[in-house]
């Protein structure tokens, strides 16, 4: 599990995070968007992004910490998202 601030508001923050993960050919899929929450990765390998009050926060199922730190690096690498822990 991994910490992220941002330093922007949360509706830019999402589409920020939104727009890395489309297209890039990861191999991570956003499989559920419930606005603040994001389930990634393939059934059963599944790593959930959850974004409250400037955090945050990944956390994986258990075959999914096998991508857990390829969402993190990616997360890490966007404009204006920083890892706090």
């Amino acid at each position: 599990m991994s910490k992220f601030s941002y330093s922007m508001n949360q509706n830019d923050a999402i589409m920020a995070f939104k727009k890395s993960f489309m297209g890039q050919g990861l191999g991570v899929a956003i499989l559920k968007d419930k606005g603040n929450e994001f389930i990634l990765g393939a059934p059963m390998m599944t790593v959930n992004v959850k974004f409250n009050n400037g955090i945050c926060s990944t956390s994986a199922s258990l075959f999914g910490k096998t991508i857990l730190s390829t969402v993190d690096t990616k997360i890490e690498i966007i404009d204006g998202f920083k890892k706090i822990n």
